[in-house]
């Protein structure tokens, strides 16, 4: 990420947390948690993690930028990524075309037809979001229907200015400076049609960020990080908290849960430690 924060920066609101029955905008949500941090005397960092390398009372953690730390703890709550399409194109218009988030880039596809891939929750909500300012939004789903819930189906459903179109698939992003069309396929027929957009947001499930923990600490087969009641992981002193972790229910009330859970375990460490 370039901020603090994580994902929640660009939900627009968080529902009934932290009081039930109430929500706040994600963005504030984050600042006043950063803040919150801050206020604690922890000190903060943006840097991308590349490799963490147990050793015997340490763990090393390297980053992208060159830089190490060593510490006898380490919490692992890097949460989730958006999978890719994985076509052509896709890397090409990064940043010319490929909408990242709905919430910061909506006002620049002003009056123009954009696309969103994927029909889950947070498809409909972010093309939703989309046709607040765009002309239109063309909705693609891979799959005969729609994974999204269906209350917000049926409001994607009564929107003038979404276009739900079911078992097709992207295959190509097409443009020149920037995007100019998406390119689909048929799941029936094979026929491949090219739709005119400016604009492409992906919204087909997440991953979780452990690329680099491959073969240094456990993960199920999702490709999450096991962990036991006190969110410790299989290496002495490496601990798991938030979406990352095996079993996680991907909310926020349960992440920060996780947080303070596996910070009691680092703590009970430092103690043991100091003794």
């Amino acid at each position: 990420n370039e901020s603090f924060g994580g994902p929640i920066i660009n939900v627009e609101w968080i529902n009934g947390y932290p009081h039930p029955g109430e929500k706040v905008a994600g963005a504030m949500l984050a600042s006043e948690m950063v803040k919150q941090a801050e206020q604690s005397g922890v000190e903060m960092e943006l840097a991308e993690v590349v490799e963490i390398e147990p050793y015997s009372g340490c763990i090393s953690v390297a980053c992208a930028d060159g830089k190490a730390y060593t510490s006898v703890v380490v919490i692992c709550a890097g949460g989730l990524h958006s999978k890719k399409l994985g076509v052509p194109g896709e890397e090409t218009f990064q940043g010319k075309g490929m909408i990242h988030c709905a919430l910061c880039d909506a006002g620049l596809y002003r009056d123009q037809v954009v696309a969103v891939c994927g029909g889950g929750d947070a498809g409909l909500i972010e093309a939703m979001y989309l046709a607040r300012f765009a002309s239109k939004v063309f909705v693609i789903e891979a799959k005969a229907q729609l994974a999204a819930k269906p209350e917000l189906q049926a409001r994607a459903l009564a929107d003038g200015k979404l276009e739900i179109r079911r078992s097709e698939k992207p295959v190509e992003i097409i443009g020149n400076q920037g995007v100019t069309g998406l390119m689909v396929e048929s799941a029936a027929t094979g026929k491949r049609e090219t739709l005119d957009v400016y604009g492409v947001l992906v919204h087909v499930g997440y991953a979780p960020a452990t690329a680099y923990l491959e073969g240094v600490l456990a993960l199920d087969d999702s490709g999450r990080i096991a962990v036991n009641e006190q969110f410790a992981t299989d290496v002495p002193g490496a601990f798991a908290a938030g979406d990352i972790r095996s079993g996680s229910p991907r909310q926020v009330a349960a992440a920060v849960a996780d947080g303070k859970a596996a910070a009691k375990s680092a703590q009970k460490i430092f103690e043991t430690l100091q003794r």
